[in-house]
C-alpha cells in the first residue's frame, strides 16, 4: 500500500542525506527520484465544512432513537429541569450506560442554563425553545465532528497522501454529513478513534526514523577509532527525542473512556494499539522489554480515566454518595462499571432478542454497502485480494504486516468480523470503519489527473457522490422527518391552552418520540396574590403506542385516556393524536359515531418505512375537479404526520363504559400498552 512504500523511501532518503555525507550521491539518488506533483487544495474542504454545519441546523431526519434517548433526552431532565422520561438502560438497577457521555454531549444545556434567564432580562431573546434545544447539541457535534477531520488531514500526510483530498472524501460521506452532526455515540466512537489512530501513525513514523538513526549511529560509533567521534556520537545519540512512551496519556485516556462510550470501542481501538505497543520489538530493533515498558506506561491513564468515569456513574446512579466516599463506607455494590453491564446484558440471547436478531453477514453484505457506498465496496475487494494472496502463498504479493497500510486495513476489517458475531447488527455500529476505509481508497474516489481517466474511475466518482447526496436527503430529511417537527408544533399548540385543560399527546406509528422538546417542566412554582407559594400540578401528559399499531387501537387507546383523565381530575381533558398521514385515511374511515376528528397541523417530510404511502392510482376514481395528477399530489402529501384533535360525545362515552363494565376492562389494557406508555 501507498502508506508504506512512499514513507520508507522518504524516511531512507533523509537519513542518507544526513549521515552518509556524500553530496553526489544525493544528488544522484535526487535525480532519480521523481515525485509527481499533484494539485491538492483546501478550497473544497471548507465549503463542505460549511454545508455540514448548515445541515446541523437544518436537518429533520430521525435515524434512530438513540439519538435522543441516550443522550440528550437524559439530561434534559436534570441540567434544564425538564420533564424527560428517562429510557430503561439509565433507569435500571443495572444501568448499562454512562453517564459521561450523556453529560458530554448535553454540555450546550449547561451553558444554556446560565445565559438563557441574562437573555431572556437584558436582550428580550427566550434562549430555552424547542428549536434551540435541538440544534444546540447538534452544532457541539459538528464541531466536535471537525477533530476527526484533522486527524485524518494529519495520517494523510505521514502516509505521503493528498491530505485535503483524503480529508474532501472523508467530508463528502453521507456518515458525516448526517450522523457526524448528530448525538450518537458512534459518532464521538468515530472521533476517539480518529484521535488514537493518529497518535500511533505519528508514533510509528517517529519510532521508526529514530530507531534508525540510533542503528546508524550505532554502527558510526563502533567503527569510529577515535575517542572524539565516539563522544560525539554519544552526546548525538542522547539528543534524540523520546519516541516510547510519548503518547501513553493520549491513548490511554482515549481507549478508556471509549470503552465508557460505547465497549465496542474495545474491539477498534485494539489494533491500533496493538501496533503501537509492536514498534521495532517485532522486527528486532528494539529489545523485547519495550513491549512490557510501554504496557506498563499505558497503566496511569487507563487507572484514572477508569475510576473517574466509574464514580461519575456511581454518584449520578446514586449507588455512592460523598459522605460514603469519604469514610470508605463502600462496597462492591457501591460501584457502577456500566461496561461490564453492558457485556453482561448483551451476553443473553433473550435480551438482544428484544432489539431484533439478524443474520451474520448482514454488516458485511449490506451494512458496510449502505454506510459508505462505493468505498465499502473497494475495501471489502481490498479485503478477499489480501486474503487470497495469504491463503495461496503468494510471497511477492503478501501485504507488509508490520507497515500502516496494513494497520488500517486491519482496524477496517476486524471490527466488521468481530461485530459480526453478535446477532443484533445496525449500520451505525460501523461508523469508526470510515475513518481506514478513506485513508485507504481516497485515491480510488479522486484520481491524481483528469487526463487519462477510464470509464472505471469516472464510474466510482460518480456513484460515490450520487450514493451520498441521495442518502442525505433520505436520512437528514426524510426518514421519520416529522416526529421533530410535530413536537415543535404540538409545543405550541399546549403553549395555547387554557390553563384548565390537561393536554393528552398520543403518538402512535412512529419512533418513539423525544418528549424533551415539549418543554414539561417538572417542578412548576407559581404565586398567589397573597404572596404565598404552590406547586402548579402536571397538565401535559404524553403516551407512545408504539411503531405499529392499528387505527382501531387508537381509539380504544384514545378513549381510555380521556376517561382515565375524568375520573383523575376535575380538569378538561383534551386529547391529541399524531400519527402518520398515510393511516389518516383509515383513522378517519373507522371513526365510531359521536367522535369529532379536527386536523390541528399536517406536518410535511415524513418518510415512515413501515407504513409508506401507496402511490398506486389503480382503481382510483378521477374527477373534473381532481383528475390524476391531483390525486397524485395528494398520495404525496400523504408523506406527513397529522396532528389530530380528538373529541368525545357522551353518548359514545357512555356506549363505551357500558361496553367496557360488560367486559370487566379496567380503563387501560395493560398488554396492549406494554411498557411504551411514559
Amino acid at each position: 500500500m501507498e502508506c508504506r512504500k512512499r514513507g520508507d523511501k522518504g524516511v531512507k532518503n533523509k537519513e542518507k542525506v544526513k549521515f552518509a555525507a556524500n553530496e553526489s550521491n544525493t544528488s544522484d539518488q535526487s535525480k532519480a527520484v521523481r515525485i509527481r506533483k499533484v494539485s491538492d487544495s483546501s478550497i473544497f474542504w471548507w465549503g463542505l465544512a460549511i454545508a455540514r454545519l448548515y445541515l446541523a441546523t437544518v436537518q429533520t431526519g430521525y435515524i434512530h432513537p438513540d439519538e435522543f434517548h441516550q443522550s440528550v433526552q437524559v439530561m434534559a431532565g436534570d441540567i434544564l429541569n425538564i420533564d424527560a422520561p428517562k429510557p430503561w438502560e439509565f433507569s435500571s438497577s443495572s444501568p448499562i450506560r454512562s453517564v459521561t457521555f450523556s453529560a458530554f454531549v448535553s454540555l450546550p444545556y449547561f451553558i444554556l442554563q446560565y445565559i438563557a434567564p441574562f437573555a431572556s432580562s437584558y436582550l428580550g431573546t427566550e434562549l430555552l425553545t424547542p428549536q434551540v434545544l435541538l440544534v444546540a447539541p447538534r452544532i457541539f457535534m459538528t464541531f466536535m465532528s471537525f477533530i476527526a477531520d484533522f486527524c485524518v488531514y494529519r495520517i494523510a500526510r505521514i502516509c505521503y497522501l493528498r491530505p485535503w483530498k483524503c480529508v474532501e472524501v472523508f467530508a463528502t460521506s453521507y456518515v458525516m454529513l448526517v450522523y457526524g452532526t448528530r448525538t450518537f455515540s458512534n459518532t464521538l466512537e468515530l472521533i476517539l478513534l480518529a484521535i488514537l489512530l493518529w497518535r500511533v501513525c505519528e508514533s510509528m513514523v517517529d519510532s521508526t526514523k529514530i530507531i534508525k538513526k540510533e542503528s546508524i549511529l550505532q554502527d558510526l560509533y563502533e567503527a569510529s577509532e577515535s575517542i572524539q567521534d565516539k563522544v560525539r556520537f554519544v552526546r548525538m545519540k542522547s539528543k534524540l527525542p523520546p519516541y516510547n512512551y510519548i503518547d501513553s496519556a493520549i491513548i490511554s485516556f482515549v481507549a478508556t473512556y471509549g470503552t465508557f462510550v460505547r465497549p465496542t470501542f474495545v474491539i477498534y481501538s485494539f489494533v491500533p494499539i496493538a501496533y503501537w505497543l509492536q514498534r521495532g520489538v517485532v522486527t528486532k530493533e528494539v529489545d523485547f522489554s519495550y513491549f512490557h515498558l510501554r504496557s506498563l506506561s499505558l497503566l496511569p491513564g487507563v487507572i484514572l480515566t477508569f475510576f473517574g468515569c466509574v464514580l461519575a456513574d456511581s454518584f449520578y446512579y446514586g449507588a455512592l454518595s460523598f459522605t460514603e466516599l469519604a469514610f470508605w463506607n463502600v462496597t462492591a455494590h457501591s460501584f457502577v462499571v456500566t461496561p461490564l453491564n453492558f457485556i453482561w446484558y448483551n451476553s443473553n440471547p433473550k435480551n438482544l432478542a428484544l432489539h431484533g436478531t439478524h443474520p451474520y453477514y448482514l454488516h458485511l453484505c449490506v451494512n458496510i454497502p449502505i454506510l459508505h457506498g462505493v468505498l465499502g465496496l473497494l475495501g471489502v475487494w481490498t479485503v478477499s485480494k489480501y486474503a487470497s494472496s495469504l491463503i495461496s502463498n503468494q510471497i511477492l504479493r503478501k501485504p507488509k504486516v508490520y507497515s500502516m497500510a496494513t494497520m488500517l486495513l486491519l482496524t477496517f476489517i476486524a471490527p466488521v468480523l468481530f461485530l459480526s458475531l453478535i446477532p443484533h447488527q445496525e449500520p451505525r455500529f460501523l461508523l469508526p470503519t470510515l475513518i481506514p476505509l478513506v485513508l485507504l481508497h481516497a485515491d480510488n474516489i479522486h484520481p491524481y489527473s483528469k487526463h487519462g481517466l477510464k470509464f472505471r474511475t469516472y464510474f466510482i466518482f460518480t456513484m460515490w457522490h450520487v450514493w451520498n447526496i441521495f442518502c442525505v436527503v433520505l436520512f437528514g430529511f426524510l426518514h421519520q422527518g416529522g416526529v421533530t417537527k410535530a413536537m415543535i408544533h404540538v409545543h405550541k399548540h399546549i403553549s395555547q391552552q387554557a390553563p384548565n385543560t390537561n393536554v393528552h399527546v398520543l403518538f402512535a406509528n412512529m419512533y418513539s418520540p423525544p418528549t424533551f422538546l415539549l418543554m414539561r417542566r417538572i417542578k412548576v412554582v407559581a404565586t398567589t396574590e397573597e404572596g404565598r407559594h404552590y406547586r402548579v400540578p402536571k397538565s401535559v401528559f404524553t403516551y407512545d403506542a408504539g411503531g405499529s399499531r392499528h387505527v382501531e387501537d387508537l381509539y380504544h387507546l384514545a378513549t381510555t385516556i380521556y376517561l382515565e383523565a375524568r375520573a383523575n381530575s376535575s380538569k378538561q381533558a383534551d386529547v391529541i393524536i399524531c400519527l402518520p398521514a398515510s393511516l389518516t385515511g383509515d383513522f378517519v374511515e373507522v371513526k365510531p359515531p359521536n367522535v369529532t376528528l379536527k386536523q390541528i397541523q399536517r406536518v410535511p417530510g415524513h418518510l415512515t418505512l413501515e407504513n409508506p404511502p401507496s402511490l398506486n392510482l389503480a382503481g382510483v376514481k378521477f374527477t373534473k375537479n381532481c383528475g390524476q395528477m391531483c390525486q397524485f399530489l395528494r398520495r404525496i402529501s400523504q408523506f406527513s404526520i397529522d396532528i389530530i384533535d380528538v373529541k368525545f360525545g357522551e353518548g359514545f362515552l357512555k356506549e363505551y363504559e357500558e361496553e367496557r363494565k360488560a367486559a370487566d376492562m379496567p380503563f387501560y389494557d395493560e398488554d396492549e400498552n406494554d411498557s411504551d406508555w411514559s
